[in-house]
């Protein structure tokens, strides 16, 4: 963290540079470089501008002002002072921390400055907050937090207080991490990375998962997401061993957090759902961008792809395991292409997928689509997903918006001439059915969809065929003179007797209202010439674009409105029209539109 030096901090005056200079002077040299230090340009912040208009005065006005202007800049002078004093006490304690030949010298540093993090004033917080940070890496690099055989009774006892006051302000770091203060983040990852040099129990690779997982917690739980934002660009999609930690954490942090807490699971899903570029094979993890040092062992969990793989997966379900409705759809929508990929077992998304799909709607189709993954990429059975997907086929699909990513995935799912025929066709006579109460933009998709599933599925054709060679007459049928052998009330799409009956529904739309359907609806009369219709021209038809449609469409001739079109429409009583065909009788519109 690149903070400007104190000396320019206590600038301002001869006094305070006269203690900066004593100070220092008194400061031994330390090896740390570019540690946090708090400045007096971070802690003082100008005052909000006025937005009232500035008025004349007179000249006993500006006196008066002159004298405001003068005790104001006396207040900002006296603050000023009051933080030197702060920051030249608080250095004053680090050297004697940092020198202290006692646990109880040092524990009662400490503990002063620890004090000074319950401060009102924001400024002081922050500034005590940097020169613990400053403090306890100058005692890591010393060696002054980590036990030895050689160390004396005293010694112990201050390595062990030394420690409870890190642990405590890790605790504090944490409350600031929760509140949303950013700074509380730079320092928190400072102290990371100086614990994994100074206080690893051997010269081999150390990653400090305790201070890690404080930090992962706390962040988790906090309400700032921008925040939440910073740490996920900056740390964990950066660095591979961060990440890699992050992902061995989350289950053992998760279950120090109640189920109902939604603002941790949210912050979660937010890092998880943006989280790209995940390695895939081992090659991936040759160079890898680390925050650390980087571990010896070749065979470290680091660069073995299968480790990666499992904390992955482990993550994502404990994820799952928490109630996260609002985000469900999102979640199912990358669960092809971004979570299942990288799961070494994903089967284990069954009891997910399956529970997910009782909350109907667009959920329940989302969910189709990740079990249809795992059926035909892992071998999954799941003798039950043709008919969860046919009981999804009823009349409210015809009028909601996800209607074309219905269809889309519908064709996807019975897209495979390995289908039994007698499971399609029930597909197609449900659709058929349907179309009889749907609106005409969810009917020009049906048909077209129609059209290719026979296409796919000859023996199909048989259902056309029947009402085609008048087997069954559809005006007998709508008034009760035949029975439709397709039982609607089954659930079980092999069972209703479908490739039995026929398409009288899709005959009818041939003299549909509208003309674009019973146009659409004439191909099915037609010989199957084509190979298959591109169901992405049908898929996003509503009511506004077919109105656009019509509205934009080039006339080439007049509509006629009549039969016979006469010359004139009103003419005088006793007037023929030279028309013959027309009728010679008195013309009563114009008798209704006399008023003498």
């Amino acid at each position: 963290m690149a903070i400007p030096s104190s000396t320019a901090a206590l600038s301002g005056s001869k006094k305070r540079k006269r203690i900066a200079a004593d100070e220092a002077a008194r400061k031994p040299k330390s090896k740390l470089k570019d540690l946090p230090v708090i400045t007096k340009a971070v802690l003082l912040r100008p005052a909000p501008k006025s937005k009232k208009p500035v008025e004349p005065s007179s000249d006993e006005d500006e006196e008066e002002d002159e004298d405001e202007d003068m005790g104001s800049g006396s207040e900002e002078g006296d603050d000023e002072d009051g933080l030197a004093s702060r920051q030249a006490e608080m250095l004053r304690l680090e050297e004697e921390i940092v020198s202290a030949k006692t646990a109880t010298a040092r524990t009662k540093g400490l503990n002063s400055l620890l004090e000074q993090l319950e401060d009102e004033s924001e400024e002081i917080v922050i500034m005590t907050a940097v020169g613990l940070c400053r403090t306890f890496c100058r005692l890591m690099s010393r060696g002054q937090l980590v036990r030895h055989k050689d160390h004396s009774p005293e010694q112990l006892k201050m390595v062990k207080e030394a420690k409870e006051s890190y642990i405590n302000y890790l605790n504090s770091l944490g409350d600031m991490l929760e509140g949303g203060e950013g700074t509380s983040l730079k320092l928190a990852m400072r102290l990371l990375k100086e614990e994994s040099i100074h206080m690893k129990p051997s010269e081999d690779y150390y990653f400090p998962f305790l201070t890690y997982g404080v930090i992962i917690k706390h962040l988790l739980l906090s309400d700032s997401p921008d925040l939440v934002t910073v740490f996920a660009t900056e740390y964990v999609y950066e660095f591979s061993d961060l990440r890699l930690e992050f992902f061995k954490a989350i289950p053992t942090v998760s279950k120090e957090v109640p189920l109902s807490n939604t603002r941790y699971s949210e912050n979660l899903f937010n890092i998880l759902y943006n989280l790209k570029d995940l390695p895939s094979t081992s090659e991936e993890l040759t160079d890898l961008n680390l925050y650390i040092s980087a571990p010896t062992k070749k065979k470290h969990p680091l660069y073995l792809i299968a480790s990666h793989q499992r904390y992955f997966q482990e993550t994502w379900l404990t994820l799952l395991s928490r109630p996260l409705p609002s985000k469900q759809r999102d979640v199912l929508t990358i669960l092809p292409k971004r979570i299942i990929p990288h799961f070494p077992n994903p089967r284990l998304l069954m009891d997910y997928l399956t529970d997910t799909y009782n909350t109907g709607g667009v959920i329940a189709l989302l969910a189709l689509q990740g079990l249809f993954n795992l059926m035909m990429s892992h071998n999954l059975d799941y003798p039950n997903f043709f008919p969860k997907l046919y009981a999804l086929l009823d009349r409210d699909l015809m009028h909601v918006k996800y209607r074309s990513r219905f269809f889309r995935l519908l064709e996807l799912f019975l897209n495979s001439s390995h289908l039994p025929a007698v499971l399609v066709a029930s597909f197609i006579k449900r659709m058929a059915r349907l179309c009889l109460a749907a609106p005409p933009s969810a009917i020009v998709t049906v048909i077209p969809f129609t059209y290719n599933l026979m296409r796919l599925h000859p023996t199909c054709t048989f259902m056309l065929h029947r009402v085609l060679g008048k087997e069954v007459d559809s005006k007998a049928l709508l008034t009760g003179g035949y029975a439709d052998p397709f039982n609607e009330d089954e659930v079980d799409p092999l069972k209703t007797g479908a490739l039995e009956s026929s398409l009288w529904e899709l005959e009818t739309l041939q003299s549909h209202y509208h003309p674009n359907v019973a146009t659409l609806a004439k191909i099915l009369s037609e010989q199957f010439t084509k190979q298959q219709y591109g169901l992405e021209d049908f898929l996003d038809h509503s009511y506004t674009s077919m109105l656009e449609a019509e509205m934009s469409k080039k006339i080439t001739r007049d509509p006629v409105v009549e039969y016979i079109v006469p010359k004139k429409i009103l003419f005088e009583e006793g007037k023929k029209d030279d028309d013959d065909i027309l009728p010679s009788a008195q013309n009563m519109l114009l008798e209704l539109w006399d008023f003498e």
